[in-house]
């Protein structure tokens, strides 16, 4: 793994007066005071139906899991330990977890957290008439739970009933569940840390419950929603600062050092070099156009990511004569100039003409990463004989001459071409610009784009207000995939329920399921997802630009409890410590 050692400030006096205070009298410990910002607030503190990942950093601070990941001693790895449960998972059979709870655990205001309170959440989560997004993410993440999914699936049907669903309650303090496949324990352990499977306040979830049951309200505000974790959630103004305090009854309150982590929602960069370059922040991410300026910084790390940047094609705009032809797609995928994209846009990205991303794999037994496996590299082979990552602008001219004909469309016809994204997204906004430029170069005048821009919403909430676009930059990425990299395909399937595009293969689908049988051969996985990789190129499922490299600076006050970024736990920054 590669590393280094590496606005205007916002109008609000009260965000800067909330920084980091030294103590006042003569022998009064200082308080610790971590520093951090996140682009975009939480819409809801509860993830059961939520897909931003902006819910993450307040649940892993102010909610709790069956399990936690935590640093190694030595700052080189991290095991799990129980959180909510006691301890490890305890296998009792192939296909049957044990899970015992921590009679310790409770809610902040002191009520009990038991197996009654895992089951209510669970059985929330997969609810089929609350239809909640995250559901997939108990039912099968890194773990298939019998029945789970067809339960959350059967809207009013009343085929499957809850008890039919492999999450039981043994007694009070034991849970068990029932996998349909062979898994490890690691498997288990990180299936139950994804934001998704947090218990959730009984009293409160309920209360905020519509007549119907079909929504609640629970997690919209801080009086309808409980914390559980090592901090408990002191402030919340939305859209401004998040704080969050020590949560000294948390029963593991020992591993976590800070006395306040302070938030700020900061969605322009401007304001973030600025309050970084004035010592307010103990961390920050640069983008395209600040990289340049901290490159060089002695305190800049850069990791690989799990997240290959990508444009979802729609093939439903009624507005596109060419949208439902794959030929058109392969037309697009050609047309991406993407060392330009990666390299100039972006800003020291790199370039991917192909979707597995390069730590994917990186968590197996052998450790050996799909794209490093005989496997990838075959696949990366074929995207290179196209061209430098898939670029060939004279095959993405004769593929969109094929398009025009089997679609029936007149030679002379300019078709334009709607590319939405967030507005406040510099380096898409960028790519999007130069793509107006390219594409009518390409296509001989054939293709042009048009923006459109949103903001406030997700892109996935975007895509429900409209069908009349044609490209959709997205970045979605999926934790699993460092054990079983074919996983990052989980999103493009019919039968997720939150799915970011709309274009479905049979194809596709039938070999997705061929990868996932054989999960437990890994040699023989690495094989299959190798063929799903060449389905999803031969069909365009989307278009690949950008492999994700993570830039990142933290503060000389800020104290790592690792050595090195390690997948699966990042830098480790909740396990932090401040040192003056």
């Amino acid at each position: 793994m590669k590393l280094r050692r590496l606005v205007s400030l916002i109008a609000s006096a009260a965000l800067l007066l909330t920084c980091f205070s030294a103590a006042g009298a003569e022998g009064e410990t200082a308080e610790k005071v971590y520093r951090t910002y996140m682009t975009s607030d939480s819409p809801v503190l509860s993830a059961h139906d939520s897909v931003e990942t902006s819910v993450e950093k307040p649940l892993l601070y102010c909610s709790t899991f069956l399990f936690r990941a935590v640093p190694d001693d030595d700052g080189m790895g991290y095991h799990y330990i129980g959180d909510i449960a006691s301890e490890l998972p305890i296998k009792v059979d192939d296909y049957t977890w044990q899970i015992k709870l921590n009679p310790e655990a409770h809610w902040y205001n002191g009520d009990p957290i038991n197996a009654d309170t895992m089951i209510y959440s669970y059985q929330m989560l997969l609810d089929p008439i609350l239809a909640n997004k995250m559901a997939d993410f108990l039912s099968d993440y890194n773990i298939t739970i019998v029945n789970a999914k067809d339960y959350s699936l059967q809207g009013t049907s009343n085929t499957i009933s809850w008890d039919e669903v492999g999450i039981k309650k043994i007694d009070d303090y034991t849970l068990e569940i029932h996998t349909v496949d062979a898994n490890t324990e690691a498997d288990v352990c990180a299936h139950f840390t994804n934001r998704a499977t947090g218990p959730v306040y009984e009293p409160l979830y309920e209360a905020g419950m519509n007549e119907d049951r079909t929504s609640t309200t629970y997690g919209t505000s801080l009086d309808n929603w409980m914390s559980c974790g090592p901090y408990y959630l002191d402030t919340w103004t939305y859209d401004s600062i998040q704080i969050y305090k020590k949560n000294d009854t948390y029963w593991h309150s020992d591993l976590f050092h800070y006395d306040t982590v302070e938030v700020r929602i900061i969605p322009e960069m401007n304001a973030r070099v600025e309050l970084w370059e004035q010592g307010l922040l103990d961390d920050f991410t640069p983008d395209a156009n600040t990289i340049e300026t901290y490159i060089d910084d002695p305190r800049t790390v850069e990791y690989p990511s799990l997240t290959v940047f990508h444009i979802d094609v729609n093939c439903k705009n009624p507005d596109n004569p060419l949208c439902t032809s794959i030929n058109y797609r392969k037309a697009l995928y050609h047309a991406m100039n993407r060392e330009v994209i990666a390299h100039d846009l972006f800003g020291y990205q790199e370039p991917s003409g192909t979707y597995v991303n390069g730590m994917a794999g990186l968590l197996s037994e052998s450790g050996l990463t799909y794209r490093e496996s005989e496997y990838g590299k075959a696949v990366t082979a074929l995207v290179e004989s196209w061209g430098p990552y898939g670029y060939n602008p004279e095959l993405a001219r004769e593929y969109l001459a094929k398009a025009y004909e089997e679609c029936g469309v007149s030679d002379d016809t300019v078709v334009t071409l709607t590319m939405a994204f967030d507005e406040s997204d510099t380096a898409w906004k960028a790519t999007a610009e130069y793509l107006m430029e390219e594409f009518p170069v390409i296509f001989e005048g054939k293709l042009q784009i048009k923006i459109v821009t949103y903001a406030g919403m997700s892109t996935t909430d975007y895509k429900k207000t409209t069908d009349t676009w044609d490209l959709s930059p997205n970045d979605w990425s999926r934790g699993a995939a460092r054990t079983y990299p074919y996983t990052c395909f989980y999103y493009y399937l019919s039968s997720y329920a939150s799915h970011p595009n709309n274009f479905f293969d049979a194809d596709f689908e039938e070999q997705y399921a061929v990868a996932d049988s054989v999960k437990s051969d890994y040699t023989k996985m690495l094989e299959e997802t190798a063929k799903l990789e060449e389905i999803y190129l031969e069909k365009v499922i989307n278009i690949p630009m950008v492999q994700e490299i993570n830039y990142q600076l933290f503060s000389d006050r800020l104290v790592l409890p690792v050595q090195t970024y390690i997948p699966g736990i990042g830098w480790g920054t909740m396990f932090g410590d401040i040192a003056e």
